[in-house]
């Protein structure tokens, strides 16, 4: 009877562990997004009054707005990744991150770039916290 009730643990542990798979972000379970294009990020765009709005209407949290206008500017970014002439030479790294679609406001959509969901990036390149990236919609496509 252990043994049976063990492997009952086991298989809860599995599918439970499955489960968890996404990244929750204001208390919304995100949908993993992949890039097409790198080209069509916008590394220091200044949010307008109606792009606050907009994203008011989808993120609950004040602070959580707040959180994305200020770590979507490539200077809060790694190292790797933190300038223009950085991202050129490492193009195809970079299509390697984990996108968790966040909002999208007019023609951009914004993607949380998660620690914890990108530990296995080289050095240089996992975000030592909060992270996100803004790209022109046509170049994100739900995985």
């Amino acid at each position: 009877m252990k043994v049976h009730s063990s492997l009952i643990c086991f298989v809860i542990f599995l599918f439970a562990s499955c489960s968890i798979k996404g990244y929750v972000f204001d208390g919304t379970k995100l949908k993993e997004v992949q890039v097409t294009d790198m080209g069509d990020l916008y590394s220091d765009y200044i949010f307008s009054k109606t792009d606050k709005e907009e994203l008011a209407q989808q993120i609950k949290s004040p602070s959580l707005i707040d959180q994305v206008i200020t770590y979507s500017k490539e200077k809060n970014w790694p190292e790797a990744v933190n300038t223009l002439e950085d991202r050129l030479k490492v193009r195809a790294t970079l299509m390697k991150y984990r996108f968790y679609k966040v909002a999208t406001v007019g023609n951009k959509t914004i993607l949380a770039v998660p620690a914890e969901k990108n530990r296995k990036m080289p050095p240089g390149f996992v975000p030592a916290g909060a992270m996100f990236m803004i790209f022109k919609s046509s170049a994100v496509v739900i995985k």
